[in-house]
């Protein structure tokens, strides 16, 4: 749910250039990543979510938990935060982890 959800951050940004460089074939290849980055972080998410409600804990709460300690100066801005919603992974769960 961490680092598959910054493909979903970094590639936009890529895909923009490349349409610009009207480069179509690494287009259409980036495309089908980032589309299978948002199953990949869905499939966690309703993973996560089933978890924390087997044994009572706040999502968001737990999540912010887990990945801190791994992040210790914090999750890298920006942040694509309409894939990541399309995906299951609200703002409450990373924009209190963000580094600036």
């Amino acid at each position: 749910m961490t680092f598959e959800a910054r493909a979903l951050d970094t590639a936009p940004p890529l895909m923009a250039k490349l349409r610009q460089a009207k480069d179509e074939a690494a287009l259409a290849v980036l495309q089908r990543i980032f589309d299978d980055e948002i199953v990949h972080v869905a499939i966690g998410a309703r993973w996560f979510e089933l978890v924390c409600s087997r044994v009572g804990e706040d999502q968001a709460k737990a999540y912010q938990r887990l990945v801190s300690p791994h992040f210790p100066k914090g999750l890298k801005p920006p942040f694509n935060d309409e894939g990541r919603q399309q995906a299951g992974l609200p703002k409450e769960f990373y924009r209190p982890l963000a580094n600036g």
